[in-house]
């Protein structure tokens, strides 16, 4: 007779996941997406799990697989840390890890050049992600295939963010306002870290640390630990999430929590020339539960196909995903 209440047998199953990943064979990581994406009380499990581990199965993960296409020296350093620091089994070392890591992220950015008349262009290409210092001594974390100008005056710090996805460690100024805006939103930060990504139509706000206020289509404050979407099609939602996952695509990855289907393409496109298309709309809107690795967009769409029972068709440079026919 078995005793134990669903939740209990959840976590369990969750438990062994989490021991098992760093063996997993392709087809049993189809599994465990499988299984993640059947019920959401399942993908809250198993990220509670592997939080509590201090993202262990992450950096087992991480450890496993090959660097990314064209990295730029501070993030071969990271994954180079993550590497040898996933072997470990104390938590002393783990921590003194992810310390590592965080002190490489504040000292080691690129600068950009003095403030001037002119905006500032800052851009990376498909697959390249980059740090830089602002003349203010902020610092922004640019995904790939993003691009900002940065216009600073002796009363306002401007940011316009074109396309892609930024996080910003903001430097306190009370005398110039930090603003970053993006199709007609405006999101204003004194001292703060806050991230801001382009998704197609649609804008998401994220707070790591402080509170930043949204103007524009949206007009409300977010704090740290709440995220603000902006969708012209879907409306404005919000929800909450865990600040420590600002460490995710900044180590090759995106983490789906019920996100929409054409929200993870998007970040996927960032990372491959050979962009992904969505057959329709219903499946655009698909949620997706798991983590998906952003510089092996093929893998992680062969996953997305087996999950959704779907296929891929080549057509020329791009791949479509279609609902499986009959």
């Amino acid at each position: 007779m078995n005793n134990k209440a669903p939740r209990d047998e959840i976590l369990e199953a969750a438990a062994d996941w989490c021991d098992r990943l760093k063996t997993l064979t392709p087809v049993e990581r189809l599994e465990l997406n499988a299984w993640i994406a059947a019920d959401p009380a399942h993908a809250r499990a198993y990220d509670a799990l592997r939080r509590t581990m201090l993202d262990v199965a992450l950096l087992d993960a991480v450890a496993d697989l090959p660097p990314e296409p064209t990295p730029k020296p501070l993030f071969q350093l990271s994954l180079w840390l993550a590497q040898l620091f996933a072997s470990k089994t104390s938590w002393g070392v783990l921590v003194g890890a992810a310390a590592a890591v965080c002190v490489l992220v504040v000292l080691l950015p690129k600068a950009a050049p003095p403030a001037s008349g002119e905006p500032q262009i800052l851009t990376t290409r498909t697959a390249e992600r980059s740090v830089i210092a602002l003349a203010d001594k902020s610092v922004v974390y640019l995904n790939a295939d993003t691009q900002i100008a940065v216009s600073y005056s002796d009363h306002a710090r401007l940011l316009r963010l074109s396309r892609g996805e930024a996080i910003f460690q903001v430097t306190k100024d009370k005398a110039r306002p930090f603003r970053v805006v993006t199709d007609g939103t405006t999101v204003t930060a004194v001292g703060t870290r806050f991230g801001v990504d382009r998704l197609g139509d649609a804008v998401e706000v994220r707070v790591y640390e402080g509170t930043v206020k949204v103007e524009g289509k949206a007009q409300r404050a977010v704090t740290r630990g709440q995220w603000l979407l902006i969708d012209p099609k879907q409306g404005i939602s919000s929800g909450t999430f865990l600040p420590e996952t600002f460490s995710n695509w900044r180590a090759g990855w995106v983490e789906a929590d019920g996100m929409p289907l054409a929200y993870v393409v998007t970040q996927l496109n960032r990372y491959t020339d050979n962009k992904i298309v969505l057959a329709d709309d219903a499946l655009a809107a698909s949620p997706m539960y798991g983590r998906f690795r952003l510089d092996n967009a093929a893998g992680s769409l062969q996953q997305i196909a087996a999950l959704l029972n779907a296929e891929v068709e080549q057509r020329d440079h791009d791949r479509l995903l279609r609902r499986r026919r009959e």
